[in-house]
């Protein structure tokens, strides 16, 4: 493997592992600044309809979402993948920028709410362009003996932007610092996103984009004849999805209201972190087997510890018992994600890759995935039960998961 990686642009890598990291990033520091959005655009509401206001805000880019894969799916399939995202990171930087110079809501009243929605939409724009992009771009510079890996690098910038979140924001929650200081977080989103745009302005497009032929509408030609794989896609990045932004953004809040034990504020750390190091490392597994068997087996056993033992965990009065929870969930996440991510990828060709993957991966991470911390916020508020029904909610995403890749086996043989 070694061989054939230093033939992998190292400047691509990178350029990709920037741009994922400043897509989640930006994304999740909306749900670890809940409590100072709440304070600067949402004071005209109670802690409660703020928080759930705050989740809409986070689920409103994920809405979009598809919008945005199938603008840049296009753009990627007819004039080039480089194209495609260095428009889209371009877009996502000049978002956080506007996030950090948007005047509180007793300046300007009712507008910032929404310029937020309308920051939301643009940033869900760029990322259904950018994510599967992202990935694409990276696995068409390598070789398939390693495409696993290299595709693994995308989400693992994005849990490494969740982490960065997490650290930005207990950093300028310090008391000493200015009431403003909150706006550096999304200044930083800005200076990523020009770090990104620099780095894929001196790259090249890639050589199985340069010697495809192109479809006239790749999107139609794409429906027209991988319509299976296309419902399949958005079934794997719904669940995908869903246990992303349950675990990495959502579970700690779970944790703080259900169990009084602790604040939890390490979750976050501790899923992300275990994600980071082991995304590679599943994406390596995962291309010394078969890509099928792989995340058929990672998704059933997700599904099985989610009903089993989601809600033992939430309210388990032994802090060994919840971190040691939190560690499988992690590891099963990093390992039905690796697989997901260079799946859908794979099961286009790709004079319509960008456009099939795109959209249809967008769909179910912004319908599904994105929505899942509102969901939740939702079940805990109005039910007794709440806590299993989300279990259960993620449990069957998962199953449904595993059962559409014994379809895709069917329809292969």
């Amino acid at each position: 493997m070694s061989s054939d990686a230093q033939k992998l642009p190292p400047k691509v890598l990178i350029s990709c592992f920037i741009a994922s990291m400043l897509e989640m990033y930006d994304f999740a520091i909306f749900g670890f600044l809940s409590v100072v959005i709440h304070k600067n655009y949402l004071s005209f509401l109670d802690a409660d309809q703020a928080l759930f206001v705050s989740y809409a805000f986070f689920g409103v880019g994920y809405v979009f979402r598809p919008l945005g894969a199938l603008i840049f799916g296009y753009v990627g399939d007819k004039l080039g993948r480089k194209k495609s995202l260095v428009t889209s990171v371009s877009i996502m930087g000049f978002a956080s920028l506007t996030m950090f110079l948007l005047p509180p809501f007793e300046t300007i009243g009712m507008l910032a709410c929404y310029i937020i929605v309308a920051v939301r939409i643009f940033q869900g724009i760029s990322v259904g362009g950018e994510f599967t992009g992202a990935i694409v771009f990276a696995v068409e510079h390598s070789k398939k003996s390693y495409a696993g890996f290299v595709a693994a690098i995308v989400p693992a910038g994005a849990s490494s932007g969740i982490l960065l979140a997490n650290f930005v924001t207990n950093l300028l929650n310090n008391q000493e610092l200015p009431d403003y200081s909150w706006r550096f977080a999304f200044l930083l989103g800005f200076l990523l996103a020009l770090i990104g745009f620099f780095i894929r302005r001196q790259l090249s497009d890639t050589p199985v984009f340069l010697s495809a032929k192109r479809s006239k509408v790749p999107l139609f030609e794409g429906l027209k004849h991988y319509k299976i794989e296309a419902f399949s896609t958005l079934c794997l990045a719904a669940a995908s999805g869903a246990i992303v932004y349950f675990g990495g953004v959502y579970l700690f809040r779970l944790l703080q209201t259900v169990n009084p034990i602790s604040d939890f504020k390490f979750v976050p750390i501790l899923v992300n972190g275990i994600v980071v190091i082991f995304l590679p490392i599943f994406g390596y597994l995962s291309d010394l087997v078969t890509r099928r068997i792989f995340i058929a087996a990672s998704s059933l056993c997700m599904s099985a510890f989610l009903f089993l033992f989601l809600k033992p965990i939430l309210y388990a009065d032994n802090m060994n018992i919840i971190i040691l929870g939190v560690t499988i969930y992690a590891l099963l996440n990093a390992a039905l994600t690796s697989g997901i991510n260079i799946f859908v990828v794979e099961l286009f060709p790709a004079k319509c890759r960008m456009s099939m993957s795109g959209l249809f991966y967008s769909l179910g991470m912004g319908f599904v995935g994105g929505t899942v911390p509102m969901l939740s916020t939702y079940l805990i508020k109005n039910y007794d039960s709440g806590a299993s029904y989300i279990a259960y909610y993620l449990s069957f995403l998962c199953f449904i998961a595993c059962l559409n890749i014994g379809i895709l086996r069917l329809k292969s043989k």
